[in-house]
């Protein structure tokens, strides 16, 4: 043996490990280690694949191109118990060939002993700390992507397990679905004069279709159903774009007594993008401080603001309509592109119901221009918020039957619209909140006043509600941040822990089968890993000490057992 400096008169010195002994113990380490690695994540790997290929995400072509990417996320689970076995066999054939015998024998420590598991330990903690910060939540993201790519073969799966496919706020469901590729379509197509350019990629024909659109409460706003439908699909570079067509619909919309046939409805086109909105798991370290320190712009915090900004408007035109009616009987709106004007007169506001003021009629008055071009008078109308896209301005709709028309401008009776869509209340201009802070914001929107009934007391429930949820998804967002660094700190730790744990159970029980010795090792490695998970989910919930404890638990227990075990091996 190679001593480590030279002893001075009456002092005791502990020898060194030779380099060669060092080196040959870390490779054998590292050689278990990989080896056992490779077996684990390719096994874990395919089984992370099987869900998607039974639900028919994936495609022959893609499922190498899947495995290929959950190999790296499946390292952060398959490194720990690699580092468990490979200390427990590398030090255990040491233990049996008498070798750690020989070794304390010569002078060194049982410290000294396992330094090159605690050297493969420090490289293990650093590549794990790598990997679960900047490898795992980029490769979960192409994953996704991946799966997610072909908006076809996710709605064609969604048809065939009779489930229902969302896309934003729309749930659609169909009892047959047939493919129809674009280049069926082509000659159709050009034959209208439409370019290759604007040609779907795919048409998806539907049969026995219904359609569910829900509100940001998550209650249903429109329900219909059809006969038919066609879904034609866009792409623009990593983009991707749905356009509905249903034939010969019915429709029913909450707070209506009705229900509407339409022969052809045509929805607004949905914009998919990339279909991958980025949580907490996507994000490496500098991701999520960045997300913590501006969390106004995370996707689901900016959804509830966007609510809250919108029922807080809505709040105001409603309470100014009222206003006005309920003071002079009289309200104005002028139509979406400013040349008309609508006036209702002698009304007042029942609900979404304009009853008159006064005895008579109620007087509708068009002005165009500046100058009344139709006057109309009805028993009854209906005031509605049109509904609008996440974002847009507040806009009515006035439903109104009139029998008698007297048109000003000398071209007969004339007709009123039954149904004026994108109205604007005038002398109603909302304040702009689009810089309002969200601590603002919030206050605002859970002060909305508290309204006896009408469009304008629902808008202000709506609004306290989205104030409410923008302080949850506040609370939320961190709290899963938090979540995110404690389970990934602990999962670094994790793997150096389990390398040492096998080592130190290797020499404590020397003589004993090595498999044994590693079902040994592998109980508290299984614990570990599940109070990880266990603690995450419940920092997830609400950040707490307990969910701290909780997750680091498990490897305060593997380095309780490393060092009582290296204690009484030291004392025998």
């Amino acid at each position: 043996m190679v001593v480590a400096r030279t002893a001075q008169k009456g002092e005791d010195v502990e020898p060194g490990m030779p380099r060669i002994l060092l080196r040959h113990i870390i490779a054998e380490l590292l050689r278990v280690q990989i080896l056992t690695a490779s077996v684990l994540v390719a096994v874990i790997a395919f089984g992370a694949a099987i869900r998607p290929i039974m639900q028919n995400l994936l495609g022959a072509e893609e499922v190498l191109q899947f495995v290929t990417l959950a190999s790296v996320p499946m390292l952060q689970y398959a490194l720990p118990f690699a580092g468990a076995f490979a200390g427990t066999i590398v030090y255990a054939r040491l233990a049996a060939d008498n070798e750690i015998v020989a070794m304390s024998a010569a002078g060194l420590s049982y410290r000294r002993i396992l330094m090159p598991a605690a050297a493969l330990g420090l490289v293990l903690f650093l590549g794990m700390a790598l990997l679960v910060d900047a490898g795992v939540p980029r490769f979960w993201t192409s994953m996704r992507r991946l799966i997610t790519r072909d908006v076809t073969r996710l709605f064609v799966s969604s048809v065939e397990r009779g489930e229902a496919f969302r896309v934003g706020n729309t749930q659609l469901y169909a009892d047959e679905v047939l493919v129809i590729p674009g280049t069926e379509l082509g000659e159709k197509i050009e034959e209208n004069g439409a370019s290759a350019a604007t040609r779907p990629t795919t048409r998806l024909a539907l049969a026995g279709v219904a359609a569910i659109e829900t509100g940001p409460d998550g209650r249903t706003q429109t329900e219909f159903t059809a006969e038919f439908a066609t879904v034609d699909v866009y792409r623009t570079d990593e983009s991707a774009f749905l356009k509905l067509l249903f034939r010969n619909a019915t429709a029913f919309r909450d707070g209506e007594d009705a229900l509407v046939y339409v022969p052809q409805a045509e929805p607004e086109a949905i914009d998919l993008g990339k279909g991958i909105q980025l949580e907490p798991k996507d994000l490496d370290t500098a991701g999520l401080l960045g997300v913590w320190n501006d969390v106004g712009a995370y996707h689901r915090v900016a959804e509830a603001r966007r609510d809250a900004v919108g029922s807080l408007t809505a709040v105001d035109a409603w309470s100014c309509v009222t206003k006005a009616l309920s003071d002079t009987g009289t309200a104005r709106f002028a139509d979406a592109g400013g040349v008309r004007i609508y006036e209702v007169k002698n009304a007042q506001l029942m609900g979404s119901t304009l009853v008159p003021r006064t005895k008579g009629d109620i007087e509708l008055v068009e002005i165009e221009r500046g100058v009344v071009t139709k006057r109309a008078a009805v028993t009854q109308a209906t005031l509605n918020a049109e509904p609008r896209p996440k974002g847009a301005g507040m806009r009515f709709e006035l439903l109104a039957r009139a029998d008698t028309v007297a048109d000003l401008r000398g071209l007969g009776s004339g007709r009123w619209p039954p149904r004026i869509v994108g109205l604007a209340a005038e002398n109603c201009a909302a304040p702009d909140r689009a810089d309002v802070s969200l601590e603002a914001l919030v206050t605002e929107a859970k002060a909305a006043p508290e309204l006896q009934e009408g469009p304008a007391a629902q808008a202000a429930i709506a609004a306290r509600a989205a104030g409410a949820r923008i302080e949850h998804e506040i609370d939320r967002v961190r709290a899963d941040i938090v979540a995110r660094i404690v389970q990934r700190i602990n999962q670094s730790l994790s793997a150096p822990l389990m390398l040492l744990l096998g080592a130190v159970l290797a020499i404590r029980l020397r003589g004993g089968n090595p498999l044994q010795i590693y079902l040994i090792a592998f109980i508290p490695s299984i614990a570990d890993i599940l109070l990880i998970s266990g603690g995450e989910q419940m920092l997830k919930d609400g950040t707490s000490i307990t969910g701290v404890f909780v997750a680091s638990s498990g490897n305060l227990v593997i380095l309780a057992v490393i060092a009582d075990s290296l204690r009484r091996v030291a004392k025998n």
